[in-house]
């Protein structure tokens, strides 16, 4: 199920593109549900084993790519669009325009407190996250991505990998990543997360 926001000049042009973008989800839902291949995502997980050695499942993939594939249905039709499949967002702000959304990083062991907020630029953002974590193991692992599949991607490899790894082991994504030593981002995220009064240094 896909929730989106868009806007444009031609109201009746944007509502023909958000129905095109939803029957763009539905049918990639229905190919996971009746275990059709789909390239992208067969390809996806070929190479994120290649990298990370870690073995994807296709549901762990399929909300980027339903995601990608919806904002192909609204390229042209919108100024800008903030789409969300199942909690992961994909943001696209006006062009030629600096645009962005402060989106929460859940807590797991509470979903009405945020662990961080980030400001997400045109691209996509991924939270995989883990209730009641034992000491030491990753809580959440938040990835802002240029394509919603690549957040998906990493996203599930890194929270198995650990935050460690995950803020050091992923190119061309940005990682916000919670363990038992904290909240920490890399580097090119700094003054683009901030943490609730009572986390903040």
């Amino acid at each position: 199920m896909m929730s989106a926001a868009a806007w444009g000049a031609d109201s009746e042009r944007v509502a023909r593109a958000l129905d095109a973008a939803h029957d763009s989800v539905d049918r990639i839902d229905s190919l996971i549900r009746h275990h059709r291949t789909i390239p992208a995502l067969d390809s996806m997980r070929r190479e994120m084993r290649r990298r990370t050695g870690v073995t994807l499942a296709i549901d762990s993939l399929a909300p980027g790519y339903a995601l990608d594939r919806a904002a192909l249905a609204l390229a042209g039709a919108v100024d800008s669009v903030l789409l969300d499949v199942g909690g992961q967002y994909l943001w696209i702000g006006a062009p030629g325009r600096l645009t962005h959304r402060a989106v929460g990083v859940p807590d797991p062991d509470n979903t009405l407190r945020q662990l961080a907020t980030v400001d997400l630029r045109d691209g996509s953002m991924r939270t995989r996250a883990e209730r009641s974590a034992p000491p030491g193991a990753v809580r959440s692992v938040t990835v802002l991505a240029p394509s919603a599949l690549l957040a998906s991607a990493w996203a599930a490899a890194l929270f198995e990998l650990g935050c460690d790894r995950a803020l050091t082991e992923a190119p061309g994504v940005s990682v916000v990543c919670a363990d038992s030593t904290g909240v920490r981002w890399t580097r090119e995220l700094q003054n683009r997360v901030s943490l609730p009064a009572a986390r903040a240094p």
